[in-house]
């Protein structure tokens, strides 16, 4: 049961999400300052750079040859049962995604489910992939 309400809150976010996607960004993103990044380019995301103060949740960058292609966000299921709505006995509690500047529009949206998780967050999640460029461009991304 918990999986499906895991599954289908993913459902919606992605929903949300897609609703924001359009034609490719005529505004570039730009890196905020302070931020780290390991590994090298990872084929088909590039570059992962990141507040370790924000994680697991993110935004984690994807940045390739030196520009911002995508943001990426890790929902964990502990993390979307975090979330509620304002009651009488509590106050509303969420996750805020960073906002993307005026002109910068999102091509795509991708959704991954990582049912061991993945070096840096080893547990069941969602890693969701924002993409400002089109799906062929990152398909092209190499180290």
């Amino acid at each position: 049961m918990k999986k499906k309400i895991f599954a289908v809150s993913l459902l919606v976010l992605v929903s949300i999400l897609l609703a924001a996607c359009g034609a490719p960004a005529a505004t570039k993103m730009e890196l905020p300052a302070g931020l780290m990044t390991e590994g090298g380019v990872i084929p088909g995301m590039g570059e992962h750079w990141f507040n370790p103060a924000q994680m697991p949740l993110g935004p984690i960058y994807l940045v390739n040859k030196g520009e911002v292609i995508g943001i990426e966000y890790m929902w964990s299921e502990d993390m979307m049962q975090d979330v509620s709505i304002p009651t009488p006995a509590s106050p509303e509690e969420f996750k805020a995604l960073v906002p993307l500047p005026v002109g910068v529009v999102v091509d795509h949206v991708t959704v991954a489910l990582m049912p061991q998780g993945h070096e840096g967050f080893e547990v069941l999640h969602s890693d969701i992939h924002m993409y400002f460029i089109t799906q062929e461009e990152v398909a092209a991304i190499t180290p």
